[in-house]
């Protein structure tokens, strides 16, 4: 247990930070949104082509770790799908509630998870690599499944959407990224100091900065009277989705390091670009601030419980 507070502790202390900046106006909105824009399109594909390029990917098997987080979100997404059904959910809110259901904050808190807990002692070295290349791999998914589920809900699909989404997955920089990495790493080409020094300088930047922009997003959203939908729609990110990551683990016998990536990444809290998508697309946008909110907290526990068992 106290490795697990030792790892969520910096995590909260840097989210904090950044509700206060947020708060004492030392950071506006507009300052946040260029960081994030920083993280998304600089810090964060630094970081995958300087931990990527140095990994030797012959002796790295992900695959299944892959594989079982692809199931997951598939899962968990048609999961929440039904329950909306069921909850006879308007328009608005039934893509949101899908999104906040499934899609976790992975680059911004469970990334940063991962890493800490690495550094803690107790884990291999090979780790941030595994998580990097699962989160490579799920951001196209996402990015679909989210932005099917808003458009669908209220303008059903066309090929016009199916377009506009192709061109957003290919031009993703965090694909891009971990795809110019993944080859350097697979054909064994080592960057010149000059040129993987400032990358990895970068990179070095992307966590810091991801989690004091979080928190000042936590502070920006208002929740506007959405507590009852948001507080089901948060146990179902932070309460369902692990319990099924946790049966396809042992389903696929992952390795110990691979079940804990698995287990992180599905008791992430809600990510913060549902709320951004939400207000592109379309949606309950006082529901996605509520869900992002809700989910965070409650996975401060079951983060804890995964660090504590896992």
């Amino acid at each position: 247990m106290f490795q697990a507070l030792e790892s969520l502790i910096p995590i909260l202390l840097l989210i904090g930070l950044g509700a206060t900046l947020f708060k004492g106006g030392f950071v506006t909105s507009e300052i946040r949104s260029g960081l994030d824009k920083f993280i998304y399109w600089v810090a964060l594909p630094s970081l995958f082509i300087h931990k990527l390029s140095a990994t030797d990917f012959r002796a790295l098997e992900a695959g299944n770790l892959v594989l079982v987080l692809i199931i997951v979100a598939v899962a968990a997404s048609l999961l929440a799908a039904l329950f909306g059904a069921v909850m006879r959910l308007s328009k608005d809110q039934f893509g949101v509630f899908i999104q906040i259901g499934f899609r976790g904050n992975m680059a911004f808190v469970g990334l940063p998870l991962i890493i800490f807990a690495m550094e803690a002692g107790g884990m291999p070295p090979d780790l941030v690599a595994s998580a990097l290349i699962a989160l490579a791999a799920l951001a196209p998914l996402n990015n679909l499944i989210s932005v099917l589920a808003l458009v669908m809900a209220q303008q059903g699909l066309s090929w016009g959407v199916l377009g506009r989404l192709t061109r957003k997955v290919i031009s993703d920089p965090l694909i891009i990224s971990a795809l110019i990495g993944s080859l350097l790493g697979w054909y064994g080409v080592t960057l010149p100091v000059v040129i993987d020094r400032p990358f990895e300088m970068l990179g070095q930047t992307a966590i810091t900065l991801a989690l004091i922009s979080l928190g000042g997003a936590l502070i920006e959203l208002e929740i506007k009277g959405r507590l009852g939908l948001s507080i089901t729609a948060s146990v179902f990110k932070v309460g369902i989705m692990p319990l099924l990551a946790y049966g396809l683990t042992v389903a696929w016998n992952l390795p110990p390091d691979q079940t804990f990536i698995a287990m992180v990444f599905a008791a992430c809290p809600a990510a913060t670009v549902s709320y951004i998508l939400t207000t592109q697309l379309g949606g309950d946008d006082a529901l996605a601030a509520a869900g992002i909110i809700i989910s965070t907290l409650c996975s401060f526990v079951s983060l804890a419980v995964v660090l504590a068992l896992f």
